[in-house]
Parts: C-alpha cells; sequence; structure tokens
C-alpha cells in the first residue's frame, strides 16, 4: 500500500474511533464483524462485494443500576430505548434487515438509508444489545454507512446521542481507497452538523405534505390574523381566533410550540394539542416513546394523558396501537402521528340517547339474590329462579344508586336512556346476537347517539370445551369473533345498511369480563355464609359449566379449561380494541359517517371491564355467577372510567 493510502486510512480510522471507545455509561452504535457483540477497537474494515452483512450492536455498559429503578431513576448502564439513523455512501445501498429474534425492533429501510427504534423501557436492557442484520449490495470499493443521528434513553431517563461516525468502510483497493477516504471525511464533516438538521431532513421526508414555514412567514401570518375582526370565533376562549390558534380546543393564550415530531423548529401545532407528547414538552421524540411503554405496562408513570396520548384513532384510546404509531412515526414511516387526541379536537357534546346493548349482567341477573341453601334455602332459590333484576343494571338501574345512568345526572341530566340487553345474549350466536341488538337500537326514536356494548360471556360459557379437536362446540376462534363484532358494528355505521347512527354518534365496546375469575369466587363466597353453597347450585343447574365445573368435560379438566378461557378472552378483547381503531380511523372503509368507536380495553396491565377481577363481594350468593350489587357497581365505574361521551 501506498504512503498516500495509509495516511487517509489512518485519518479514517481516527476519526470514527471515538465513537467505538466505549466506558460506562457511553453508548455506542456499532458493527461487530464476529457476531459476538465487542465493538471493533478501530473502524471495521469489510472485504468482499457485492453482499456483506452488517451486525449492529448498541452497548452503553455492563453495570446494573444499585440506587433506584432502572428507567425512571437508576444510575446503572441499562439502556430504555434507542433510535437511530444510518445512511450510506457511495455504491452502498441497503437490502433488507433481519432484526434480532430476542428485540422488538420497528424500522424503515430503504436503499440508502436504515431507520430504527427499539428497547425496553420497563426494566431496561444491559449491552451489549444485537439489534440484528443489515444486508448490503456494494458496487465497488467506494462506500461507508454512517451513523446519521441517534439518541437513547438511559436508566435514569437521560437522552444521550450516538456521535456520528462510520461503522463500516471497505477494504482498502489501490487509488479508490483514497476517494473513499477523501469522501469519508467529507461526509463525517457534513455530519458536525446539528441533530435539529437532521431532524427536519427526516421531517420532511416523513411529511413532505407539511407546511415549513420560515420565521419572517410566522410573523407575516400573525399580523394578517390579527387584523381579523375581533368577533372572530375563539373556540377555547384564550384570545387568539381560531384561524390563527395553534391549539383550537384548548386554551394556550403564550402560543408555545417547542416542535413536534424530531423536536425544534416549531411544526404549527401547539404544546398542549400536540398529539404523542406525553411528557409535556411540546416534542414527539424517544422520551415519550419510552414513556408510553411504562405507561401501558401500569408502571411509573402511570397514568398516561388521555387527552394527547391518542395519535391514531379515537380521541381517548391510549393504547398499543397509538404506542406502536409513535414508534413508526420516529423512524419515519408514514403517515406518522395523527393529530386525532382529545386536546386537538372539539369535545362532542353530551349524548341525547344513550342505549345498553349486552346479556344477563346488563339485565341485572340475580344481582341482589343473597343465598341458595340452608334452612330457608327453597325461599333464597326463589331469587335466582326469579331472573333479570334491570331495577340493579349497572348500565341504568334506578335501584343500584350508581349506575352509568346515575352518573350522568339520571334522568334529571335530560338524557335519554335504554337497553336492548337480553339475557343469554352471545357476541356470535344464540337466539339474541350483537347484530340482533343492532337491529334493535336502529329502531328506537329518537335513535341513540351513544352505544354501550357488553357481551362475550355467554359466548364462553356456551362452549364445552377449548379445544376444537375435542368437540364440536369449543371457543369461538378469532375470525368468528371478528365477524360476529362486525356485523353488529357495520350495521350501527351504515356500512352496506340502509339506515345508521346518527353523524357524531359513539359505540363504546366494553371487554369481555373474566369468566375465568368466576370458580375461584364461588369458593370464596360459600365460605362466607353457611346459607350459600356455590359446588351445589352450579353443578345442579349447570352455570356456565366450561368455568365451573370441576370434573372432565370432553377430556379437558376444569384447570386446562380455565386456562384456556385465560388466553381466549384478552384475544377477544384484543380484537375488539384493534376493531374500534379500524372503524375510528376507517382504515378499513367501512366507516362512511364518521361514527365513533371506542374500546374500554387496552391490555392486562391497564383497568378496563376485561381487566377487572371478580371475587367473592363481586359475585351475587344466589347463583354464584353473576354481579353482586357491589360487583354491577363496580362495572357502572369501570365503564364511566373510560367513558368517551
Amino acid at each position: 500500500m501506498s504512503q498516500i493510502h495509509l495516511i487517509v486510512l489512518a485519518g479514517l480510522i481516527c476519526v470514527a474511533v471515538p465513537g467505538l471507545s466505549a466506558h460506562a455509561g457511553t453508548p455506542i452504535l456499532y458493527h461487530s464483524p464476529a457476531d459476538d457483540g465487542i465493538p471493533p477497537a478501530e473502524l471495521p474494515i469489510e472485504p468482499g462485494s457485492p453482499a456483506i452483512t452488517l451486525f449492529l450492536y448498541i452497548d452503553s455498559g455492563p453495570s446494573s443500576s444499585t440506587i433506584g429503578a432502572p428507567c425512571v431513576d437508576g444510575n446503572g448502564d441499562e439502556l430504555c430505548a434507542w433510535e437511530f439513523l444510518l445512511q450510506t455512501t457511495g455504491t452502498a445501498s441497503i437490502q433488507a434487515f433481519v432484526p434480532d429474534p430476542q428485540r422488538d425492533v420497528v424500522s424503515r429501510t430503504i436503499a440508502g438509508e436504515f431507520a430504527a427504534t427499539g428497547g425496553d423501557a420497563s426494566d431496561g436492557e444491559l449491552g451489549p444489545i444485537r439489534i440484528g442484520e443489515l444486508d448490503l449490495n456494494v458496487g465497488d470499493d467506494n462506500w461507508s454507512v454512517m451513523i446519521a443521528a441517534g439518541t437513547t434513553v438511559d436508566a435514569s431517563f437521560d437522552r444521550a446521542s450516538f456521535q456520528p461516525v462510520a461503522i463500516a468502510a471497505p477494504e482498502p483497493q489501490t487509488l479508490s481507497q483514497l476517494a473513499a477516504g477523501l469522501l469519508l471525511l467529507v461526509w463525517l464533516g457534513h455530519l458536525t452538523h446539528s441533530r435539529e438538521r437532521s431532524a427536519s431532513h427526516k421531517t420532511r421526508q416523513a411529511h413532505p405534505g407539511r407546511l415549513h414555514l420560515t420565521f419572517p412567514a410566522l410573523i407575516l401570518a400573525l399580523i394578517l390574523s390579527t387584523a381579523t375582526s375581533a368577533s372572530a370565533q375563539d373556540s377555547d376562549a384564550d384570545g387568539i381566533p381560531d384561524a390563527s390558534d395553534n391549539c383550537i380546543h384548548v386554551a394556550n393564550p403564550g402560543q408555545e410550540d417547542a416542535g413536534g415530531l424530531y423536536g425544534p423548529p416549531s411544526d404549527g401545532i401547539g404544546d398542549l394539542c400536540q398529539c404523542g407528547d406525553v411528557n409535556a414538552d411540546g416534542l414527539i421524540d424517544l422520551l415519550d416513546i419510552a414513556l408510553y411503554q411504562r405507561g401501558l405496562s401500569g408502571l411509573l408513570p402511570t397514568a398516561l394523558d388521555e387527552d394527547k396520548c391518542s395519535v391514531v384513532g379515537g380521541r381517548l384510546d391510549c393504547e398499543p396501537n397509538d404506542h406502536q404509531r409513535l414508534r413508526e412515526a420516529i423512524v419515519g414511516i408514514a403517515p406518522g402521528a395523527d393529530q386525532v387526541c382529545q386536546n386537538a379536537n372539539a369535545l362532542p357534546p353530551p349524548p341525547v340517547r344513550i342505549v345498553g346493548s349486552g346479556d344477563s349482567i346488563t339485565q341485572g341477573f340475580s344481582a341482589n339474590c343473597s343465598c341458595n341453601a340452608g334452612f330457608l334455602g327453597l325461599l333464597c332459590l326463589l331469587c335466582p329462579a326469579g331472573g333479570d333484576q334491570p331495577e340493579y343494571s349497572w348500565f341504568d338501574g334506578g335501584s343500584l344508586g350508581n349506575s352509568f345512568y346515575d352518573l350522568y345526572g339520571g334522568s334529571s341530566s335530560g338524557i335519554l336512556s335504554s337497553r336492548v340487553s337480553q339475557s343469554g345474549a352471545e357476541m356470535t350466536g344464540g337466539g339474541d346476537t350483537f347484530s340482533n341488538q343492532a337491529d334493535d337500537i336502529l329502531a328506537l326514536v329518537p335513535v341513540p347517539d351513544l352505544v354501550v356494548l357488553e357481551l362475550g360471556g355467554n359466548d364462553v360459557c356456551n362452549r364445552d370445551c377449548v379445544d376444537p379437536g375435542h368437540c364440536a362446540n369449543a371457543l369461538y376462534d378469532e375470525m368468528t369473533w371478528t365477524s360476529a363484532v362486525e356485523a353488529g358494528l357495520e350495521k350501527l355505521v351504515g356500512f352496506n345498511h340502509p339506515t345508521s347512527l346518527p353523524v357524531g354518534s359513539t359505540i363504546y365496546l366494553l371487554g369481555v369480563p373474566r369468566v375465568q375469575d368466576l370458580y375461584a369466587a364461588g369458593v370464596a363466597k360459600q365460605q362466607t355464609a353457611s346459607d350459600i353453597d356455590c359446588d351445589s347450585f352450579r353443578d345442579t343447574f349447570n352455570v356456565c359449566e366450561i368455568a365451573t365445573l370441576d370434573a372432565p368435560m370432553n377430556g379437558e379438566d376444569l384447570q386446562t379449561r380455565l386456562e384456556g378461557i385465560s388466553l381466549r378472552i384478552p384475544r377477544y378483547n384484543e380484537i375488539l380494541r384493534d376493531l374500534a381503531l379500524a372503524y375510528t380511523s376507517n382504515q378499513n372503509g367501512k366507516n362512511p359517517h364518521g361514527i365513533e368507536v371506542i374500546a374500554d380495553y387496552v391490555n392486562e396491565s391497564l383497568p378496563s371491564i376485561g381487566t377487572t377481577p371478580f371475587g367473592a363481594n363481586e359475585i351475587n350468593g344466589g347463583d354464584c355467577f353473576h354481579p353482586s350489587l357491589s360487583g354491577q357497581s363496580q362495572l357502572a365505574a369501570g365503564a364511566w372510567f373510560s367513558n368517551p361521551r
């Protein structure tokens, strides 16, 4: 190799080495040539062409937190989240990315760029963290792969940046190495510009239709807007007319605008209505993604700001789909974070008429029954034999005292209330389904503008096994469940149906209750009083045998059946959640009138009707299955907690 080649290569290595010299707490992103996680001592030189594979790792050190909790206030080397952008120079083009099977990575790949984000904001991860394999195609020896930008969130929830350095270059080849070296040095100089320049480039690329105003243009717009009539509409009464207010529906007289996606410069959306900004700094960045993951796990901070955390679908549904959309947005995957959160939209008016769609739970079945055995056994049995007790319904029971309707103010609110629920109803089959009840709802006068759906318990209880290989009527599969939900929704939203709910209406889907809790709740219940015998009553009257009969059914013992139910009900609820997103956003093209569809279920970590546990106090003493007065009140409070109207 000539002397000039040695000088250029030395320059390459000297510039690149600082980003590879790891010390505790300093995050580095690197290519580990042996795929062993060991950072190279100098810039990796990759021989061969045209196919080259880079093994990507991130590391910040080996020490665990000893003070505080990682991803809150820890002092170790754990990484809680990361994101980066790689760019190629010369003849290198990116062909594919294969994520490590142990990593949940969201990525965007085009010929000259690779962006990715991931991390564990619940517990943090100690390095080396294997991200995956990046496959390149190179035409000659004139290429490199550079870190263009990137940040991490460390154990103390501080941000750190990756140094903009090369992570791979070709094997030196005659005079072309000189050109490659000079190009790389020039590129490194180019990358010493601020993170904001790279960020604004990504913003323009991810959102090519977004208007970017210069500072003089903003001043001119402000002058023009303030010249309008003093009577111009000001929806949030903050003194700024709607035509020039960067948050129309929430008061922000200071018009603060820190930046938005990727940070500064300002994006024309006020900080108080920046959807996706869960840490209230006006920006949408890696910290928000990490906080969102912790919030969905029920970890500090446990309360996501429902007014700002939705970026896709409904106004208030802060759930995994929103978190995923934020992750996609930060790596530049369209359509990005949508301004759909409550603070960016007008608050809907109170409903005119609400209607409950459901089964025996909504009918208040046996809610006030307190016994089924003992000296007054026959007399006690008259109560569950009486069946429905709608006066104690969680939805609008006038004798419950704290029903969902009562929380609106009851009849004194001026809101009308109805139920189309029937005992024995299923979402899917039987004599009364969601689709049947949708017909009943649309026949009401006036047609309701808030539908609250509580179904699914009987879809479990009326089955005879969990494994379809063991009986002819196993638990409904996901496709059957989905079709049944859509059959009702399509009628209510007017898809291929002559009528629909009024424009501006809301359909509120409550999660399927935890049927798997009821056996243990009954065992505990009968231990509280001598005149309650849950085992005897449930066995005699075949009360939800799949979940309560402590004997084999179709080759499945009770524990096997309960485990199967425990897996299936969350999937039913996830389908409700995801269908709500599909309809509200009209991603499925089935919501021509823009009817809002909201699900209360987020996941198994956060409260909803589908995650509300049932214990001895929450089931009645008659059939040892349906909610007691306490259980009905709990359902009312749970439904109200996430009520979108």
